[in-house]
C-alpha cells in the first residue's frame, strides 16, 4: 500500500511539475471552458432542449430564485474542470513517459482508439437526444396529462435528469471498446463474456431501471435493448481482439506458477474453490488449509470450508504437486511420529461431521440471532411462493395505478371534498419527470409487503413453535389474514371518506385564505392522501393484531404491557430510518405508539372479565 501511494504521488507530482510553468494557461483554459458552457446554456442549449424534448406540452420552472444561475454555474464548472484536466494531461505526457507511465501500443493505435471512443460516445449521445429522450418525455407527459397532472418540471430536476441520461447512454456506447480492451490487456477472456451473458443481460435490465428512474417497461426497453445489442457487439469485438493477439499469452496459457500466485483462495466462494486449478493448492500447507477452512467457518460459509478441505485432500491423494520446504519438514515430522500422520484427514472428517450434524449451539451464536436464523431458514423452501405472491400483488397494483388509476383516485378524491371547497383551485404538478411513476412503484411495493406478511407468518409458524416462541394452531392465520384485510379496508374507507377530505379541505382553505396559488407536488399530495386513508387502515391494524395475538396465545396482554418500553424504542428507531426527516419520524412514531397504547387499553378492557374471575376464585 505504501509503495502504491508513493507511486501515485510521484505520478501526480510529475504531472504538476511538467506543467508548472503552464498552470496559468491551464487555469485560463478552465475559465474559457466555464464561460463557453455557461453562455451556451443560456443562449442555445436550454432553448433547444426545451423545444426538442418538451414542445408546448410541458413547461420548465425555477422553484427558487437561484436555480438557474447555480445550475449554469455547476455545469459550467464541470466543463471548465474537464477542459483544464484534459490540457494538463496532454501537456504532461512527456513527463509520464520519463516516469515509465505510458499506454501500451503504438501512437497510431492510441489515435485510432481515441477516435473510436469519441465516435461511440457521440453515437450514444445522438441516440439519447434524438431517439430515447423525445420518446420518453412524450410518454411521460401524455401519462401525466391523462392522469390530470400539470407537467411543470423544475429546471434543476429536469436538466439533471436529461444530462444524466445523455451521459450514461454515451458511456454505455463505449461497452464494445471496453470489452475489447479488457481482452486485449489479458484481464478477462472472451469465454467469460460468453459464459455469463445471461448474468450480463440481467444486470443490464437492472441498470436500465435505475438509470431513468422509471420502472415502466417502455422506458426500460429503450435503454435495455440497445445495451444488450452493444454487449453482443462487444462479445464479437472481444473474439476478434483475441484472434488478433493470439501470439500473446492469454489467461488460459499463462504459466502454472503465475496462476498459483495470482489466485487468492480466501477471496473465492465454494464454487470458485472447487473450480480453481490444482496449481492453486500446490504450495498450500496443512496449517494454511485448516486456517482457511476455519476462516470460512467463522464467516458462516460451511460449504466453502468443506470445499477447501476436499481439494487439499485430493491433492494429497494424487501424490501432491510442487511442495515447499515447510511441507517437506512437516511430512518428515509426521513420519517420525505416527500419531501426527493423518491429522488433516481426521480434522477434515470432524469438521465435515460438524457441518452435517449442525452442532452449532445457541450459546455459540446468541439466542435471538439463532431464533431468527432458524425461522428465516425454514422459509427457504417456500420462498418461491412468497416471492410469487409478492410480485403478483405489486404487478397488479402498479398496473392499475400506471394505467390511469392514480388519475381516477385524484378525481374521485376531489369530488368527495366537503361542499364549498374550490376543487378547481387545486392544481397538482410534476416537478420531476418520473415523480408520479416513482410514487406508484413505492405504493405498489408497500401494498405487496402488507399482502404477503400473513403468508410469511403462516409458513414460518412451525419454526416459531419449534423454538417455543409461541404456541397455537397456525390455521389461526387464515382468520387473522381475514380480520386484517377487513380492518385495512374498513380503516382505509373511513380515512378516504372522512379523515382525508377534512384534512385536505382545511389545507386548501388555509392556502387560499393567504392568497396563494395551489400547486401541490404529485408525490406530496398523494402521500398525504395515502397517509390519511390507507394509513388509517394500517393504524387500526395495530390494536386488531394485538387483540388477535392475545386470544390466539401468540403474545399475551401481560407480555405486551411489560415490554411497552422496548416497543417504544423499536418504533422510534424504525421511524428514524424513514426518508422524510424529523417531522415524519415524530409523526409516524407518535401515531404507531398511540395505536399500541390504544391496543393495550382494548386488551385491558377485554381481559377485565378474566381478571375478575381469577380474583373471585
Amino acid at each position: 500500500m505504501g509503495e502504491e501511494r508513493f507511486r501515485l504521488e510521484g505520478v501526480l507530482g510529475t504531472a504538476l511539475r511538467s506543467v508548472r510553468s503552464e498552470l496559468r494557461i491551464a487555469f485560463v483554459v478552465g475559465v474559457v471552458g466555464f464561460l463557453l458552457m455557461f453562455y451556451a446554456l443560456r443562449l442555445f442549449i436550454w432553448p433547444e432542449l426545451e423545444g426538442q424534448l418538451l414542445g408546448t406540452k410541458a413547461i420548465v420552472v425555477a422553484v427558487t430564485p437561484f436555480d438557474v444561475v447555480l445550475l449554469q454555474a455547476k455545469i459550467g464548472l464541470f466543463a471548465g474542470l474537464l477542459f483544464a484536466g484534459s490540457w494538463i494531461l496532454y501537456r504532461s505526457r512527456e513527463g509520464f513517459k520519463v516516469r515509465g507511465v505510458s499506454l501500451p501500443g503504438r501512437r497510431k493505435t492510441h489515435f485510432l482508439v481515441g477516435i473510436l471512443a469519441i465516435a461511440l460516445f457521440a453515437g450514444g449521445v445522438v441516440y439519447a437526444y434524438f431517439v430515447f429522450l423525445p420518446l420518453l418525455f412524450g410518454f411521460l407527459i401524455s401519462n401525466a396529462i391523462m392522469a390530470g397532472f400539470q407537467p411543470t418540471y423544475s429546471i434543476v430536476d429536469w436538466t439533471q435528469f436529461v444530462f444524466l441520461l445523455v451521459l450514461v447512454l454515451g458511456l454505455t456506447a463505449e461497452l464494445p471498446l471496453i470489452m475489447g480492451g479488457l481482452v486485449y490487456a489479458d484481464i478477462v477472456s472472451p469465454d467469460l463474456f460468453r459464459d455469463y451473458w445471461r448474468h450480463a443481460v440481467f444486470a443490464i435490465v437492472v441498470i436500465s431501471s435505475m438509470v431513468n428512474g422509471s420502472p415502466d417497461p417502455f422506458s426500460m426497453s429503450l435503454v435495455a435493448i440497445p445495451m444488450t445489442a452493444l454487449y453482443f457487439v462487444g462479445l464479437g469485438t472481444a473474439r476478434v481482439v483475441r484472434r488478433a493477439s493470439g501470439n500473446r499469452d492469454s489467461p488460459g496459457r499463462r504459466s502454472e506458477s503465475a496462476i498459483s500466485t495470482e489466485i487468492n483462495l480466501s477471496d473465492l466462494d465454494a464454487k470458485g474453490i472447487r473450480a480453481a486449478p490444482p496449481e492453486a493448492f500446490a504450495n498450500l500447507t496443512e496449517h494454511e488449509a485448516l486456517e482457511l477452512a476455519d476462516d470460512a467457518l467463522n464467516e458462516g460459509d460451511s460449504e466453502k470450508a468443506q470445499a477447501i478441505l476436499d481439494r487439499f485432500d485430493e491433492r494429497d491423494e494424487s501424490g501432491g504437486l510442487a511442495a515447499n520446504e515447510e511441507q517437506n519438514g512437516e511430512k518428515e515430522e509426521a513420519n517420525e511420529n505416527p500419531n501426527v500422520s493423518g491429522t488433516v484427514e481426521r480434522t477434515a472428517s470432524r469438521m465435515a461431521a460438524a457441518f452435517a450434524e449442525e452442532e452449532t449451539t445457541e450459546d455459540d451464536i446468541g439466542g435471538y440471532y439463532y431464533d431468527l436464523r432458524f425461522i428465516v431458514g425454514s422459509l427457504r423452501s417456500k420462498s418461491f411462493r412468497i416471492i410469487g405472491v409478492f410480485m403478483a400483488v405489486v404487478a397488479l397494483v402498479f398496473t392499475y395505478l400506471y394505467q390511469g388509476g392514480i388519475g381516477e383516485i385524484k378525481r374521485d378524491f376531489l369530488i368527495h371534498l366537503p361542499a364549498g371547497t374550490p376543487t378547481s383551485e387545486v392544481n397538482i404538478v410534476l416537478l420531476h419527470p418520473v415523480e408520479a411513476l416513482a410514487f406508484e412503484m413505492k405504493v405498489s411495493l408497500l401494498v405487496g409487503v402488507v399482502a404477503v406478511l400473513p403468508l410469511v407468518l403462516y409458513y414460518a409458524w412451525p419454526a416459531i413453535e419449534t423454538r417455543e416462541l409461541a404456541r397455537t394452531n397456525r390455521n389461526v392465520f387464515f382468520v387473522w389474514a381475514g380480520v386484517l384485510a377487513l380492518g385495512l379496508l374498513g380503516g382505509s374507507f373511513v380515512g378516504y371518506r372522512f379523515v382525508a377530505p377534512s384534512v385536505m379541505s382545511y389545507l386548501v382553505a388555509d392556502a387560499l385564505g393567504a392568497n396563494m396559488i395551489i400547486a401541490y407536488r404529485t408525490a406530496a399530495f398523494f402521500w398525504l392522501v395515502f397517509a390519511t386513508t390507507v394509513g388509517v387502515g394500517l393504524w387500526i391494524e395495530i390494536p386488531v393484531t394485538m387483540l388477535l395475538f392475545h386470544h390466539s396465545g401468540v403474545v399475551r396482554y401481560r407480555t405486551m404491557r411489560t415490554y411497552w418500553r422496548q416497543v417504544v424504542v423499536g418504533v422510534l428507531v424504525a421511524s428514524s430510518l424513514l426518508p422524510g426527516g424529523v417531522l415524519l419520524m415524530v409523526s409516524v412514531g407518535f401515531a404507531v405508539m398511540l395505536a399500541y397504547w390504544v391496543g393495550l387499553v382494548v386488551l385491558w378492557v377485554d381481559s377485565l372479565g378474566e381478571r375478575l374471575v381469577r380474583t373471585t376464585t
